[in-house]
């Protein structure tokens, strides 16, 4: 894991408890108590009203309306930036007038050194991200770090979910870089790396008669606890916090992070452009949709 020298924050509402602020700040703290370079933090609040854009309103009327909201998220940004900066950390914060907060996130990412965002997770009743939270995870280039409510253990457990179904280099060297994530955050706080990887085995072959659907879960487990044992190796990982489930992904997967009662789920997400980038893949979506952790997602 690269060193974090720059790290987004999403600002929550005023008023709103501050859980991208707050996990931001126990990282950077982290950091600096291990002697390490504790990332600026760059408190970015979002700021917009439809009624600006009424009608009735001038041209005049709209703009005086437009400071008097920024200013004011201003001078609430500018006690968070002083509470953190009394805290012994590097922080500085600006008002953002704009609707379209991951739009302008993923470009101000591309434009500037972000070597993390920082943002709190939103879902709805189905556990269904917000449009914002989606954008993010398919389109913005940097680390992104979606955070819940859910405070971390004091020894947190960092679950990695890895792909060892796809042979390629863009592939293996996102697993490596997962792993050395979750590694690294556990080190940081004294916590433990799990990995997981889902063995699933198409209903296709399984309903064929000239198919022994045992037989092929078996090789299939046998491989993947070598690759498993092979990438987790130079890491000291031991094979008891390597998870293998049987069945669908997404399910796979956060049911381990709930047996494990994990506080931080690290994964891949194939980083693509244009219309491919719409999309994160149907594995990472069903992990995603589910995960009941902060998420850690990273980019090849």
């Amino acid at each position: 894991m690269k060193a974090l020298k720059h790290a987004l924050v999403i600002m929550d509402k005023p008023k709103h408890e501050q859980i991208a602020f707050n996990r931001a700040q126990q990282l950077a703290k982290a950091l600096a108590d291990a002697g390490e370079s504790a990332p600026e933090l760059q408190l970015k609040a979002f700021v917009y009203n439809e009624a600006v854009t009424d009608a009735a309103l001038d041209v005049r009327d709209q703009t005086a309306l437009k400071r008097s909201l920024t200013r004011t998220r201003k001078t609430w940004l500018e006690e968070q930036v002083a509470a953190a900066q009394a805290k012994g950390l590097s922080a500085k914060g600006d008002a953002v007038w704009t609707e379209a907060l991951a739009r302008w996130t993923c470009e101000a990412v591309e434009s500037n050194a972000i070597d993390l965002v920082v943002k709190t997770v939103h879902k709805s009743k189905t556990l269904t991200h917000t449009p914002a939270d989606w954008t993010l995870l398919r389109q913005c280039q940097a680390p992104l770090l979606l955070c819940t409510r859910k405070r971390w253990s004091k020894a947190p457990k960092v679950l990695v979910a890895l792909d060892l179904k796809r042979k390629d280099r863009n592939h293996a060297r996102l697993n490596k870089k997962a792993i050395e994530a979750g590694c690294k955050i556990a080190a940081l706080f004294g916590g433990e790396v799990h990995l997981v990887y889902t063995i699933t085995v198409s209903s296709v072959l399984s309903d064929l008669d000239i198919v022994d659907a045992r037989k092929l879960q078996k090789a299939a487990a046998t491989q993947a606890q070598e690759a498993m044992e092979a990438l987790a190796k130079p890491y000291g990982i031991p094979k008891s916090q390597m998870h293998l489930p049987l069945g669908k992904v997404g399910q796979g997967v956060n049911n381990v992070a709930g047996k494990i009662k994990a506080d931080l789920l690290v994964m891949g997400t194939t980083g693509k452009t244009g219309l491919k980038g719409l999309v994160l893949g149907n594995a990472a979506e069903k992990v995603l949709t589910r995960a009941q952790c902060d998420i850690l997602a990273l980019k090849p």
